[in-house]
């Protein structure tokens, strides 16, 4: 296995490792993305026993940029619903917010005739089959979503056979995601407007930007389909992923923040902020590990998380001087710092036993998560606020996990749908990805038995506000 130094020199020659510097100059700080600090130390709450994700702060947080805003108001009406949603979910009359006239008007599409109405668009695409391409490997929290609700939905609702396909991310030399290589691969061998083997796909990024660099991206359709009006398209955390403008490439599909888990029954009182962690790694060696940045978007998030620190706060500074484009002096000051404090802890990470270079698991869903659940690892980090709460609910955690933020702030990001230049089915996947917009199916989504997952809807807009109405009404 390679060293962190390593990796961090194999990093500096990769186009993928170039996209992840850039989003950690923007990612949870810029208008594109959120930070909140707080002016105190996080607490875990006393009533919190099964919550997996508790902030207590005494004085209000500080919040750097309009994406944090909506997520806390996204927070505020998760609260309010959730509750309600499962009493609720499966009325027809409260999960479609789109109103019947609408879908009588032309839709505005690219590929489709002026006078094309949603309404026809929809008929189109009963009894076919959508090849939908996304990160769900066997026991996530995806693949339950998709197997167990959004399957379901889409064959009752409109006729449609969903095949989920399990995203590959290797063997591919122009992204992490082989998809990229293989719609490139399939323009070439002239399947230019179809024919290809994906017409959906979950998405963000390097990949999207890309695909979208590439011209291998349908649109723009994300802003002409019913339900992109539960969503704020002039907010920059929608309208940028990662610095790059969508530009009505993709819909809104979740958002992610990223949280520290502990163990609470093995460590009393966890860091709470970046040098207290690099501290507790040290003095508990083996109880910690993080996966390969180059491979694992958990590993590459964790990585960011900490330099943010590093390059901001730890610097004398603040995340807000990272505000802007990729500023490669900057980077050049900072990294040596990150890099130098992951070779101190690399001898104190955790390795399978017979295993005496370092280890980085390349899959840190398959090879982590069950390391914290058996506890042989006591800390762990997670890009889902309700990581712990779902394991703990589904049994593959035990009770005493604990998710929190550090004193130090957090990063977040949205990620997407994205339909592929040469869908085959572009129909079905319209109606998919205007469903999966539906304020029914991004509540289903925030269901901690479900997902647990973040959204991105607009808490102002008039379709959300009615949902609310009827919910509660």
């Amino acid at each position: 296995m390679k060293s962190t130094a390593e990796l961090k020199n194999n990093a500096d020659k990769t186009e993928e490792s170039k996209h992840q510097r850039d989003d950690s100059y923007v990612d949870g700080i810029s208008a594109q993305h959120s930070v909140m600090n707080f002016d105190e130390p996080v607490k875990k709450s006393p009533d919190s026993s099964n919550s997996g994700f508790s902030i207590v702060s005494s004085r209000t947080c500080k919040v750097l940029t309009i994406a944090t805003i909506i997520f806390i108001l996204v927070i505020i009406n998760l609260a309010i619903n959730t509750a309600i949603l499962r009493e609720v979910q499966d009325d027809k009359t409260i999960v479609n917010t789109v109103v019947g006239s609408e879908l009588d008007q032309p839709a505005g599409l690219p590929g489709f005739k002026d006078t094309t109405t949603w309404n026809q668009i929809e008929t189109l695409a009963k009894s076919t089959t959508l090849n939908f391409y996304l990160y769900s490997p066997t026991g996530s929290s995806p693949r339950r979503w998709v197997d167990n609700v959004l399957t379901t939905e889409l064959s009752e609702k409109f006729g449609i056979t969903l095949n989920r396909i399990d995203a590959v991310y290797a063997n591919c030399d122009l992204a992490a995601m082989k998809l990229v290589c293989d719609v490139q691969n399939e323009v070439n061998a002239g399947k230019t407007t179809e024919g290809g083997s994906v017409d959906l796909v979950w998405i963000n990024g390097a990949n999207f930007a890309k695909m979208k660099e590439l011209d291998l991206l349908y649109g723009p359709w994300s802003t002409n389909v019913p339900n992109s009006k539960n969503f704020d398209f002039s907010n920059p955390s929608i309208s940028f992923d990662k610095g790059v403008p969508i530009e009505g490439m993709e819909l809104p599909f979740n958002l992610a923040q990223s949280i520290f888990l502990y163990n609470n029954r093995t460590v009393a009182s966890p860091p709470t902020d970046v040098p207290s962690f690099i501290q507790w790694v040290k003095n508990n060696p083996g109880r910690f590990i993080y996966s390969d940045p180059l491979k694992d978007f958990t590993g590459a998030a964790f990585i960011r998380r900490l330099f943010y620190y590093y390059a901001g706060t730890g610097a004398g500074g603040s995340p807000n001087d990272l505000l802007g484009s990729f500023n490669e002096n900057l980077y050049n000051q900072h990294a040596p710092t990150l890099w130098r404090i992951l070779n101190e802890i690399e001898p104190m990470l955790y390795k399978p036993a017979g295993q005496t270079t370092p280890w980085y698991p390349t899959d840190h869903e398959a090879e982590i998560r069950p390391l914290m659940g058996s506890e042989t690892i006591w800390m762990d980090f997670s890009f889902l606020i309700s990581e712990a709460s779902t394991r703990i609910i589904d049994s593959s955690w035990p009770s005493t996990i604990r998710g929190y933020v550090l004193s130090t702030g957090t990063i977040a990001d949205s990620n997407y749908l994205a339909i592929p230049v040469n869908a085959n089915n572009r129909e079905a996947a319209l109606i998919a990805a205007n469903h999966i917009a539906s304020a029914g199916s991004m509540f289903s989504r925030a269901l901690p038995e479900i997902w647990g997952t973040l959204q991105a809807f607009d808490p102002t807009a008039p379709s959300i506000k009615e949902w609310d109405r009827k919910c509660q009404g």
